[in-house]
């Protein structure tokens, strides 16, 4: 597992590195963590990281995946093996203190009758999407991030 490279840094938040449902996870200023479960945003409180020790945690994450951060270097944008990013700031870039973003990939392909379960599309869309797809024609795939619109095995229908 990917995250295994970076738990023994993040100790306070291996709960949520773990969870399963938890998309992201965001850290602002040390105290204030966020995550992003089943695509909203929820406030995570009783979790505050020692600023010190994260800036360590996040030198180690970013040897560890072959990266730097430091004053001179303030922005990480790494990827884990399995295509989870972790991005950092911290100050001078971050004048409020450090920022820390777990962005998890998601190895779940979804098909036409998942998305039509869970109310994604419904069957007129995925039929007039099958027909347009079978015809090779053109279609504008929009989502957020992480939302799969570059994965090619999540596109056939």
């Amino acid at each position: 597992m990917s995250f295994d490279l970076i738990l023994p840094f993040l100790r306070p938040i291996e709960h949520l590195i773990l969870d399963d449902l938890i998309s992201e996870i965001m850290i602002n200023q040390s105290s204030q963590v966020f995550i992003e479960r089943s695509g909203r945003l929820e406030p995570v409180p009783g979790i505050v990281l020692n600023a010190k020790s994260l800036q360590v945690a996040l030198k180690n994450i970013a040897r560890l995946l072959g990266d730097d951060i430091s004053e001179s270097k303030p922005i990480l944008d790494a990827r884990l093996p399995d295509g989870s990013r972790v991005a950092a700031v911290i100050p001078p870039c971050s004048q409020g203190g450090i920022t820390l973003s777990i962005r998890k990939f998601t190895a779940r392909h979804f098909t036409i009758q998942d998305l039509i379960e869970l109310g994604t599309v419904d069957t007129e869309l995925a039929e007039l999407l099958q027909e347009k797809v079978s015809q090779r024609q053109n279609i504008l795939i929009s989502g957020g991030t992480s939302s799969g619109k570059n994965h090619p095995a999540q596109h056939p229908l």
